[in-house]
């Protein structure tokens, strides 16, 4: 299973790639109920910011803006901003982990377990309308995984906020697709069709497409005649 920095290294990588995948597609449902995948990237800076950051970066808990409301870090920049923010803080983090010694990790198995599952999460939006296969998760990495499954307090893990009731998932569910689906996470959107999912963007994610529209109008505007 590798040690905790191993393991704490490969999901930040893992979302990393996930959140650059997902960028031209930042509106989408996630499999996060009510979040876009631009939703989910500014969570996870948000859990990391605040986790990875009192860690690894020396930060006292709620001292910058990211990490003192968690609301602010959903709401305040737009769908782009929040990719940014969240590429800015993971080469930080990246830099910070390969100095730290071993024990600055042992605070962090939830924020490493968050950062894969949102990993997954991403991925299924483009999974939803057919853009590509559920994530399998990275062997190491899912060892891991299911021993911390094994060994969670039922009681604790199905709190608000952490994860919900667990899913039933499919006959021929993939080791992966049953760890999400023990999260609370539909496994195969094809499954269990979600009919109450969002259909339109977040308010955060509106708020990105309003600026990019006005973006556009401004260069229209300012453009010489005939240009195409």
């Amino acid at each position: 299973m590798g040690t905790a920095r191993e393991r704490y290294l490969q999901a930040l990588d893992l979302f990393s790639a996930e959140a650059r995948a997902g960028a031209d597609r930042l509106g989408l449902p996630s499999a996060c109920t009510e979040w876009s995948i631009a939703d989910v990237i500014r969570h996870t800076t948000g859990v990391q910011s605040e986790y990875g950051g009192s860690a690894l970066l020396g930060r006292a808990l709620g001292e910058n803006d990211l990490t003192a409301e968690h609301e602010s870090v959903m709401a305040s920049s737009t769908d782009w901003e929040a990719v940014e923010a969240w590429e800015l803080l993971a080469t930080q983090l990246r830099t910070a982990a390969h100095e730290a010694g071993e024990d600055a990790f042992h605070p962090l198995p939830l924020a490493t377990l968050d950062m894969a599952l949102h990993a997954w999460d991403i991925r299924w939006g483009a999974v939803r309308v057919g853009l590509a296969s559920n994530l399998e998760f990275p062997a190491d990495l899912l060892e891991w995984m299911e021993d911390y499954r094994d060994r969670a307090n039922e009681e604790a893990i199905r709190k608000p906020g952490v994860f919900a009731s667990p899913v039933e998932p499919p006959a021929d569910a993939t080791r992966s697709e049953r760890f999400a689906a023990w999260t609370g996470r539909h496994p195969r959107v094809a499954y269990v069709p979600l009919r109450d999912h969002p259909a339109t963007p977040s308010s955060a994610s509106a708020l990105s497409a309003t600026s990019a529209a006005a973006a556009s109008a401004t260069s229209a505007t300012s453009a010489p005649t005939g240009a195409a």
